[in-house]
């Protein structure tokens, strides 16, 4: 398979999320969210079954929360209630965060190594130029597009 370029839209997608973008004041599941649109339309589950293309019995183990769905039932089953389905990623915590703290971790292993081989010759550096050094290697390691953060033995 080909490797994708990165492009403009990428770095514009990637722009747009942010950990503190969701309203957690409604933090409602996908059943609970079917219930809730299926009454306020007042909607029985035999008609939005009908018009998600499903059978009665069905859609009450979904709306029991029995089944787990694939993407593309719930897609027709908010379609059923005139709404559109999103699904967008939400961060945990800021994705630099993430990147930034990947790239301390490979900085970090590799400097140790260094370290170990100095400390043998009695040349460690103090802490605070290692700070130094690792807030340096760790600009390089994200300065360099080849570099790999996410390596099986580094978790």
């Amino acid at each position: 398979m080909k490797k994708r370029s990165w492009t403009i839209a990428d770095d514009i997608a990637i722009a747009g999320l942010h950990a503190e973008s969701k309203d957690r004041s409604v933090d409602l599941s996908y059943t609970d969210w079917i219930k809730a649109l299926r009454n306020y339309l007042r909607m029985t589950q035999a008609e939005l079954a009908e018009r998600a293309h499903l059978p009665q019995s069905h859609l009450a183990q979904i709306e029991a929360g029995k089944i787990d769905l694939q993407v593309g039932t719930l897609k027709r089953i908010f379609e059923g209630l005139s709404c559109d389905l999103v699904i967008q990623p939400l961060p945990r915590k800021p994705l630099s965060e993430v990147l930034r703290g990947r790239a301390r971790s490979v900085a970090s292993k590799r400097l140790k190594q260094t370290m170990g081989t100095m400390a043998l010759e009695n040349q460690a550096p103090e802490k605070e130029l290692f700070k130094r050094l690792l807030e340096k290697r760790t600009d390089d390691v994200l300065n360099d597009p080849r570099e790999r953060l996410w390596n099986k033995k580094d978790g």
